[in-house]
């Protein structure tokens, strides 16, 4: 009751403060029942207010966050109106709410990768998924929320991020598109976790800042202060590590690798589906852009992926130039090229061929990971591990790099430079190359990434870049660096994803112990 007239207090107008002169309120008063329905009317009016400020609010920050254009400091808070929304004891409605939300929110991010090059056509296929293990994660952190208390809500969510991040780039053809690790792709120091704990231990760190955020929103700064100074010291230790990893030099024998980006665009690609032959009149520009970088003094040259399609005839033919060209330049040759099995419907096989000096086939590698909606079969093998000059080569194509066990693999096959012949578009300009270097840091390799319509790089094994070439339809295609050639050793490269098990054990002791509680509920 008293609770009650103090809540009528603030929101009535004068004209009902005579109901409230005794001492007790009377409970059949006509008035009493006006005011009552005055209050519970503000109050569900403001609930629904706030509701709906939590959703847009986190809409705009999934959209500034995340993809093109989006800004990684935003990835310590991007969650956090979302969880104090879902702290609330929700029903059904509120469910669809947020996942219509998710849904929206991201469609509009993953749109900002469209442009001419790409159409908007695949952008459900990723925004959906990324809505639904968002909702996920969601909803288990407000139930722990809810059941157990603020605390046990924060590392509830970093753990459901990390499980549905790994369960994304290992089990589905999303990689690691939208995972929250990647919005932190320039934050060099931070990136160094990659080499103790991979991509989950990055987004457990930054997932703890959303749930913090909102634990101290929801429930107050002193719940949860004695996590909030755990998590800031966690943080400077994580960064020290970083910055004490990039002051260390670069281990390896250095050698000259080049890459050759092909003149075939998207443009001219899509105009030749109709008939490849036409690309011929672009073999020469491949091929003069593969000598200068040898002539720049490049002991290794790589293209970027599908530098050309040729048919399976003239396949032989070709091939047997780029052989010529090794022989005659002493240079290793990573020729990524695409084979049309089929013209109507076109289907191709997406690979590249490594060939030695000597004009010996080294290697012959197909793509692992198809870009989803991409008309060529995935293929099974490892790449293998090329050595030329004292040292070992390995790779992959392109999206292959998105899934992080790609990098792993190379590194505990003995590879010692990573090889990735790419292609890209405006939409996703350096950010899939700095996903790649992500890879390579986690797995401890130096990496050149040739690429079609986007920036060309190469890094260390720090990921620290060592050259690029910005796309330019007015540039030559051709850059030389220095690579130090040496692995560094890595704990994730031993361990692997040890960080997102141990994120998945200790979800399923909450949904235990949440179940737990709900039955002894039940009981009394």
């Amino acid at each position: 009751m008293v609770n009650l007239r103090l809540a009528v207090q603030r929101v009535l107008p004068d004209r009902y403060a005579s109901c409230l002169a005794a001492s007790e309120l009377p409970t059949d008063c006509k008035k009493f029942r006006n005011i009552n329905k005055y209050v519970m009317a503000n109050s569900i009016k403001n609930q629904r207010l706030s509701a709906v400020f939590l959703l847009v609010a986190g809409s705009i920050l999934i959209f500034f966050t995340f993809m093109r254009f989006g800004i990684g400091e935003l990835g310590w808070v991007v969650y956090a109106p979302l969880l104090v929304f879902i702290f609330e004891r929700p029903k059904l409605k509120q469910y669809l709410a947020l996942f219509a939300t998710l849904v929206v929110a991201y469609i509009l991010t993953v749109s900002k990768m469209v442009t001419s090059e790409i159409p908007w056509a695949p952008v459900p296929m990723f925004a959906i998924p990324m809505a639904f293990t968002s909702l996920l994660s969601l909803s288990v952190a407000g139930m722990a929320y809810r059941r157990l208390g603020a605390s046990w809500s924060v590392y509830t969510f970093a753990s459901m991020m990390t499980v549905m991040g790994w369960i994304q780039y290992s089990f589905t053809p999303g990689a690691s598109w939208g995972i929250l690790a990647n919005t932190q792709i320039n934050n060099l120091p931070l990136i160094q976790l990659a080499a103790l704990t991979g991509l989950g231990g990055i987004t457990f760190i930054l997932s703890l800042g959303s749930g913090l955020a909102a634990a101290a929103w929801k429930s107050g700064f002193n719940e949860v202060r004695k996590h909030i100074a755990a998590f800031a010291v966690i943080l400077f230790c994580v960064l020290l590590y970083g910055h004490f990893r990039l002051s260390e030099t670069a281990p390896g024998k250095m050698i000259r690798v080049g890459g050759a980006v092909s003149p075939v665009t998207h443009k001219e690609f899509y105009s030749a589906l109709e008939n490849i032959d036409t690309l011929r009149l672009l073999d020469n520009e491949l091929f003069a852009r593969t000598e200068r970088a040898a002539e720049l003094g490049a002991k290794v040259v790589i293209w970027n992926e599908v530098a050309t399609v040729v048919t399976m005839s003239g396949e032989q033919s070709f091939v047997s130039r780029a052989q010529e060209l090794a022989k005659r330049k002493g240079v290793l040759l990573c020729m990524a090229y695409a084979v049309a099995v089929s013209t109507d419907p076109f289907y191709y096989v997406n690979k590249y061929r490594i060939y030695l000096p000597d004009g010996t086939m080294a290697d012959e590698y197909i793509k692992r990971h198809p870009v989803p909606g991409d008309q060529h079969d995935a293929g099974f093998a490892h790449a293998r591990v090329v050595s030329f000059e004292g040292i070992n080569f390995s790779g992959g194509i392109c999206y292959d790099y998105s899934f992080p066990e790609i990098a792993r693999d190379n590194a505990n096959d003995g590879a010692e430079v990573a090889l990735i012949p790419a292609s890209d578009w405006r939409g996703i300009d350096r950010e899939h190359s700095r996903m790649a270097r992500m890879s390579t840091v986690a797995a401890g390799l130096p990496m050149i990434r040739p690429v079609r319509a986007a920036e060309s790089i190469a890094c260390d094994q720090y990921g620290r870049l060592l050259g690029s070439l910005p796309w330019s339809s007015s540039a030559d295609g051709v850059f030389v660096v220095a690579l130090p050639a040496a692995r560094v050793p890595t704990i994730y490269a031993m361990t692997g994803e040890i960080v997102p098990l141990l994120a998945l054990a200790f979800v399923i002791l909450v949904i235990v112990m949440v179940l737990r509680s709900k039955k002894v509920e039940l009981l009394t």
